[in-house]
């Protein structure tokens, strides 16, 4: 399984903990996250696990709270494209979300829990390649609160503890 992270600061925690463990950082957005995933599959990689920040639309999230994001629909296109894209497996004990992919952050949920910016671009080329793909994030902030207000190191912290109870290992 090849685990991906948006930065290198989402990963730093996480390799700390679980050196031995490969991680690719994919960069932030769409189109970086993926150019670096079609890469990877042309390289041979079937399996991914997408992990981060992320922003809460819901109170009943707290900040540092870990989920599984299942499904994810880019935020704004016109309805008559919009989509949902979905994970192929599901890390266990995490709660289940549905999210948004945003090139900005405070899109209107449109029923979506939580909002990245990476998830889309993952789950559209899994689907269209063949390959797994699941997703997990920590809630770092609320959407539309100052990012004076995030509380990154706390998400960063439950994220890199959370991956690590996985036991995920290198394939």
């Amino acid at each position: 399984m090849k685990i991906l992270f948006p930065t290198e600061l989402e990963a730093a925690l996480f390799r700390a903990l679980c050196p031995d463990v490969a991680v690719e950082i994919c960069g932030v957005g769409m189109a970086q996250t993926a150019a670096c995933v079609a890469r990877l599959i042309a390289e041979g990689e079937r399996e991914f696990l997408l992990a981060g920040i992320a922003g809460a639309y819901t109170e009943e999230l707290a900040k540092g709270d870990v989920v599984a994001v299942v499904e994810e629909r880019v935020a704004g296109l016109p309805q008559q494209f919009s989509r949902a894209y979905r994970a192929t497996f599901v890390p266990e004990g995490l709660r289940a979300v549905s999210s948004n992919t945003v090139s900005a952050c405070g899109a209107e949920s449109c029923g979506a829990e939580v909002e990245n910016m990476e998830g889309a671009a993952l789950y559209a080329l899994c689907e269209e390649f063949g390959a797994e793909c699941a997703q997990v994030r920590a809630i770092s902030n609320y959407v539309g609160e100052g990012r004076e207000d995030w509380d990154i190191p706390l998400a960063l912290d439950r994220l890199a503890q959370t991956l690590q109870k996985l036991n995920i290992e290198e394939q």
